[in-house]
Formats: C-alpha cells, sequence, structure tokens
C-alpha cells in the first residue's frame, strides 16, 4: 500500500506533564507519512515551547499558536490547516499504540472507509491499565442505512445488550476521511457552547457517513492523569448537561434522524448525570451543599422524565440501586451511595 498523507491534530493545552508522551507516540508510529499539527490553545505553562522544540526535531511536526477558545476550536484550527487524506484528532494527555495508524488506514484504504472507529484501554494515574474495551460488532463494515439503524444507535447508547458492543463516541476513537469533513462542511461546536461537543458534533457528522469501519482492538490509551482526584463541582454543572440533551435532541430531530436514534440520547445523559452526582459527593464543601446540589438535580424536570424511562434490567445492582433511591428522592441514601461508589 502506498502511504498516502494522514493528519494527526493534536490540541495542546496545559498538559506539560504528559504531552512529550503523546509526541513521542506519534512520531514514532509504523505509518510515517504524517502531517504532525500541534495547535497550542494559548497553553500558560512550557507547552508552547515543547511544541516549538518539536519542530525543529521531526520535519514534520508544525506548530499554530493561538488564542485560547478551548478544544472544540482548536481541532477546528487543525482541520482548517490539514491537507492529508485521513485526519484523527488525539488527546495530547493521552498516547497510542505504534501501529495505530497502520491499522486504521490500512482498513479504511481496503474497504473505502469514511470512518474508521477503535477500542481504548482505559489507564490510571499511575500509568496501568485498569480495563480494555474492544469492539464487538457483528460486522467489520457498516454501510448506507446500516451506518444510522444499526451501527449509531450501539455507538450512542452504549448499552450491554446491543448487538454491536464496546464501541466509543469520541473524536479520538476514530479516524476520518477529509473528503467526508470538507464536503459535508463539519466541524466541532465547542464545548463551551455545549458540554459533550464530540457526541452532539459526531451526531452531525454520522448524516453524511455511507460507510464505517470497525477496527476490534484497543489502540488508544485514555488516561486518567489524576483527574478523578478533582474536588471541585462548578453548580451550573448539571444545566450544562440539560442543555446538553436538550440541544442534541433538537439536533437529531433536524436531522431527520429516527425516534431510536433520539431515544439513546437519554444514554450519554444517564453517564453525565451520575459522574456530576459524584463529583458532588466528593466536592471540598459542606453536607448541606452537597444535598442542596443533589436535590437540584433529582427534582430537575428533565431527570423526571427520564429516569421514568429506565430499563432497569441493562443496569448492574449497584446502578439500579441509586436509580431506585433518586426515583423516590432519597437524598441521603443517594449520596452514601455515591461515596461508595
Amino acid at each position: 500500500m502506498s502511504e498516502v498523507l494522514v493528519s494527526v491534530v493534536l490540541p495542546v493545552y496545559n498538559v506539560e506533564m504528559y504531552l512529550e508522551r503523546c509526541i513521542k507516540s506519534i512520531v514514532n508510529q509504523t505509518y510515517t507519512n504524517l502531517e504532525i499539527i500541534l495547535v497550542d490553545d494559548g497553553s500558560p505553562d512550557r507547552c508552547p515551547q515543547i511544541c516549538d522544540k518539536w519542530t525543529k526535531e521531526d520535519s514534520r511536526v508544525r506548530v499554530i499558536h493561538k488564542k485560547n477558545a478551548g478544544l472544540g476550536m482548536a481541532r477546528n484550527t487543525g482541520i482548517e490547516n490539514a491537507t492529508g487524506k485521513y485526519i484523527c484528532f488525539f488527546d495530547s494527555d493521552d498516547y497510542v499504540k505504534s501501529d495505530t495508524i497502520e491499522k486504521t488506514v490500512g482498513l479504511a484504504e481496503k474497504v473505502d472507509a469514511d470512518i474508521v472507529t477503535f477500542g481504548y484501554s482505559d489507564v490510571d494515574n499511575n500509568g496501568l491499565v485498569r480495563n480494555e474495551y474492544v469492539p464487538n460488532t457483528v460486522r467489520e463494515t457498516f454501510h448506507g442505512k446500516e451506518v444510522i439503524e444499526e451501527f449509531l444507535p450501539d455507538i450512542l447508547a452504549g448499552k450491554k445488550d446491543s448487538a454491536n458492543k464496546g464501541l466509543h463516541m469520541s473524536a479520538w476513537a476514530a479516524i476520518y476521511s477529509m473528503r467526508l469533513i470538507k464536503e459535508s462542511n463539519w466541524k466541532f461546536v465547542s464545548e463551551r457552547e455545549i458540554i459533550a461537543e464530540d457526541v452532539y458534533s459526531l451526531l452531525i457528522l454520522y448524516r453524511s457517513v455511507q460507510c464505517v469501519a470497525v477496527l476490534s482492538e484497543a489502540l488508544y490509551f485514555y488516561c486518567d492523569n489524576g483527574a478523578s482526584l478533582t474536588h471541585t463541582y462548578r453548580k451550573d454543572r448539571y444545566k450544562k448537561i440539560e442543555q446538553f440533551y436538550t440541544e442534541t435532541v433538537r439536533k437529531a430531530r433536524e436531522l431527520g434522524y429516527s425516534d431510536k436514534i433520539i431515544d439513546c440520547v437519554r444514554m450519554p445523559y444517564y453517564s453525565f448525570t451520575i459522574a456530576a452526582l459524584k463529583m458532588i459527593s466528593r466536592a471540598n464543601c459542606s453536607y448541606r451543599k452537597k444535598r442542596q446540589y443533589i436535590n437540584e438535580i433529582i427534582d430537575s424536570k428533565t431527570f423526571r422524565m427520564l429516569i421514568n424511562k429506565i430499563d432497569y434490567q441493562e443496569e448492574s445492582l449497584s446502578r439500579k440501586v441509586l436509580w431506585s433511591v433518586m426515583k423516590v428522592r432519597l437524598t441521603d441514601i443517594c449520596y452514601i451511595l455515591l461515596r461508595l461508589k
């Protein structure tokens, strides 16, 4: 196979401790025909200097220094400057296996895929792999209506009993055809406008996808890097989760998606809400304030509507208990369960 050019976009912001690890995993790829675009999003640490250093060490690396505007806009800067046949968006505090691009491009060229998606490993802040998430799908490729009717609901919902399992709807979990992106005039929405911009943005992109291929390997290392230790909860967090749900459902309807896909949007909503509740339980604030925040969530109109749609057969025992407690508004028990998880 002749090596077509692949654009690798790395948004860079405040990742001084991890940037070298990520860049090394890219420049050492077994696939060599790369343009590596480092988008310095106004990083306040030594990242700009590290980026500049790499432009001198590897001719395939170039850096774009810009005013801070967030992850989504940094990725869009990468799109605007990319010239490859394929493009991928990796987070600069993570890293990838050395044959990631070789395998994904090889499959994309073989089946003429618009998107090739793959699995990942969850890495703790000590560098140890906690779990591997490997896609297990009914077929390697999905074409035409299969993309919308079979693949998209399963990657969006991520249910354990789905026909297609182990899929992850994140920008970094795939390689994309530049033709697809250019012809659909697609860009990322800003996470400052809609949180989980990956899910919202990719939902739009999939409307134009004619072929998606699945590589059943964990090629990406998604790193905790101590993020789970945060003890800050922003009180507008849940409002943003509600907005994500409302806006994503609205956009799905606007794009003419089926009720099946619209219903699947509640699954990421559940995940984000549980994550927010866990954040509250660990926050550095009084128990009274934590109770207030938890009550605001479980009393909200969106939560009351969607908790009645939960299929308890799909949930683990601990999650069943948690949902049941929240359904009847037992705030104190809810707090205890969240602390135990």
